[in-house]
């Protein structure tokens, strides 16, 4: 039924129980299974803000900011290569990306650019005061997906 499904995961333990459902969802199949995971820019931003507000132009602090992103990109590769491996040896077909920019944004547009039948992702990831200030990925994903989301409820 489904060919390609996809899976955003930000690392947390309630990203991935949305695994467990896209993984029953393939088993048998030749469905690939996507794993993405979005990178902001968020943090090094920040860091090169002053506490008053005035952007900070010096050169270490973007060169610091590179730095700190580059290495955040880094990890989250990382990390979904290790998921990967797991799944992969469970036999099932495996792709990986890491993308920058807004969750919600990127995740809609890797499904459009890759053909997704399925987006299935937890309702719950990295933090609930975050989730308040900035709104729920998993609701914008499904406000804004022109195919199916299917939302899974913590545990």
């Amino acid at each position: 039924m489904y060919s390609q499904i996809l899976i955003p995961l930000d690392g947390s333990q309630a990203a991935e129980h949305a695994l467990e459902h896209a993984r029953d969802l393939a088993h048998g199949t030749s469905a690939t299974l996507h794993l993405l995971q979005v990178v902001s820019h968020s943090d090094e931003i920040a860091m090169t803000h002053g506490g008053d507000g005035n952007f900070v132009a010096t050169e270490y602090a973007v060169d610091l900011a590179r730095q700190l992103f580059a290495a955040r990109k880094s990890q989250a590769e990382s990390y979904l290569n290790q998921v990967a491996s797991k799944l992969a040896e469970g036999g099932f077909r495996i792709e990986t990306a890491v993308r920058e920019g807004g969750a919600a944004e990127q995740v809609v547009e890797y499904a459009k650019q890759h053909s997704i039948d399925l987006i299935v992702m937890s309702t719950r990831g990295h933090g609930a005061i975050r989730r308040f200030l900035v709104g729920s990925v998993t609701d914008r994903v499904i406000r804004s997906s022109e195919i199916p989301v299917l939302a899974i409820p913590p545990e």
